[in-house]
């Protein structure tokens, strides 16, 4: 089966989580359509897998922030660029880019969110939300995804297959926290973020070892701004996490962190308020209720088309 995966331009947790699903997919030959900033970033090694670079980002909510507007007519040119071939695949799968379902009305949507939701609570109803979401409704494409942390417009729609957590469980049975893992956003959000960090490394510089490589998955406590594929990796490796949002963010970000506190697998703060973690060792307890192993069920669904 030749499979088609387009991923989201914006940071590394799209593209990871289709690396992480192709690793049950080493039967199939895959194309991957994604940034060159991307694949460094990871350096993949895959014999199945062709990796396509985009010629242009298509979202980056980084740049959203920073510029306080969406340029639809960009958007819509670097859509169109990329899936000249698409009809040559036998199956589609689209991250978080609903426009692929106008050349693709037959592809996966795999994602728990979408970006007219997003950009609509932003800048309220404007031409990407219009556009995006009468083509998504007219072609109420099967969505792959996480039941934890469903949300918006998402949370209505009826064709869907609902998984858990993607990775799988790699947790050691011991755990102390020793060390404050400070793991910094992929692209240039914030700055409110990079200074709660450092303002929490000056209050915890005598109590924990302090680190900023997101391999630092022993005895580590992670102090995150929340996107699914960090909170992925915490959860498999069953790390507490302290998850920061702004208000100047995505509601994305706030849901996801407030979903985190919800299921007591760390603590939602506010940039703007003080951070105490002295209970947050009680959180490891939560993870064992969690399902995990979502990208592999993923992964044999693709199996069955």
């Amino acid at each position: 089966m030749k499979i088609a995966f387009y991923c989201c331009s914006n940071g590394y947790g799209h593209f990871h989580r289709t690396l992480q699903i192709c690793e049950y997919l080493t039967d199939c030959d895959i194309d991957i359509y994604c940034h060159e900033y991307q694949v460094k970033r990871f350096q993949p090694n895959f014999k199945n897998i062709n990796f396509i670079y985009y010629e242009d980002y298509n979202i980056r909510w980084d740049l959203v922030l920073n510029e306080n507007e969406f340029n639809f007519d960009r958007y819509l040119k670097s859509i169109d660029v990329c899936v000249r071939d698409i009809e040559k695949y036998d199956l589609v799968i689209t991250d978080n880019l609903v426009s692929i379902l106008k050349y693709r009305p037959d592809a996966i949507y795999s994602g728990s969110f979408l970006w007219y939701d997003v950009l609509r609570d932003k800048f309220g109803n404007n031409p990407f939300v219009e556009y995006e979401e009468t083509l998504f409704k007219d072609t109420k494409p099967l969505v792959v995804c996480n039941k934890y942390v469903t949300l918006g417009s998402l949370i209505e729609h009826k064709n869907k297959f609902e998984i858990g957590w993607g990775g799988e469980d790699l947790s050691s049975e011991s755990y102390k926290p020793e060390t404050i893992s400070f793991i910094v956003p992929s692209l240039n959000y914030t700055d409110d973020y990079i200074k709660k960090y450092l303002e929490i490394r000056e209050e915890y510089k005598d109590d924990y070892n302090m680190s900023f490589n997101i391999n630092h998955t022993d005895n580590s406590i992670f102090i995150v701004r929340p996107g699914l594929g960090i909170i992925n990796t915490c959860v498999s490796y069953k790390i507490p996490m302290v998850c920061l949002w702004s208000e100047n963010d995505s509601t994305e970000t706030k849901f996801l962190a407030n979903k985190v506190e919800e299921y007591g697998l760390g603590i939602s703060c506010n940039v703007k308020d003080e951070v105490d973690i002295t209970n947050i060792i009680k959180c490891r307890d939560n993870f064992s209720n969690q399902d995990v192993g979502g990208y592999r069920h993923f992964a044999n669904h693709i199996k069955g088309y």
